[in-house]
């Protein structure tokens, strides 16, 4: 537990955006993990083992969350508050950069960060989401683009509306 217990805290709270949410998610996986240890496989590797049942739990949580919004939003008519999970990347990025990461799909947002934060290999990241180094390569790819192009959009639209050219009568 030693071993990987701050590794997946660490990764849990970047998924999950809320400290507290990562603690009881770290506990819970390492629970599922106790109760499941019969099904490892050593084909795969015990940290990417570990990440692929930290993956699923965390998405569940996601899931959860995201119907609960829903129900919430159906009840109160209004917008929702912003989550837990969007404070916490808007206060651990750059404003820019919070924005593209929380335009981005769940999956899309959890691929780049084991790939940039967790520094995992394309084989490694397979083995968590159940897809082939090739495919995991090919959708990370298309991900940066994607980032690559918000990023870039932001930074027109900051350049075009503080230009000196626009500006507008008082």
């Amino acid at each position: 537990m030693s071993n990987y217990q701050q590794q997946l805290f660490v990764y849990c709270c970047r998924m999950l955006g809320n400290e507290q949410d990562a603690e009881d998610a770290v506990q819970e996986i390492f629970l599922k993990a106790f109760k499941s240890i019969a099904s490892y496989k050593p084909s795969g590797g015990f940290n990417a083992w570990m990440y692929k049942i930290s993956y699923h739990h965390c998405l569940n949580l996601a899931h959860r969350r995201r119907l609960f919004g829903k129900l919430v939003k159906f009840i109160n008519r209004q917008s929702t508050v912003e989550s837990a999970e969007q404070s916490y990347e808007r206060n651990s990025f750059s404003e820019p950069l919070s924005r593209a990461l929380d335009s981005l799909e769940y999956v899309e947002r959890n691929l780049l960060i084991l790939n940039v934060f967790h520094e995992k290999t394309y084989s490694e990241i397979g083995v968590i989401i159940g897809k082939s180094p090739e495919s995991v390569r090919k959708k990370l790819t298309r991900v940066r683009k994607k980032v690559k192009l918000m990023l870039n959009k932001r930074q027109e639209e900051e350049k075009w509306g503080h230009s000196p050219l626009i500006q507008t009568k008082s």
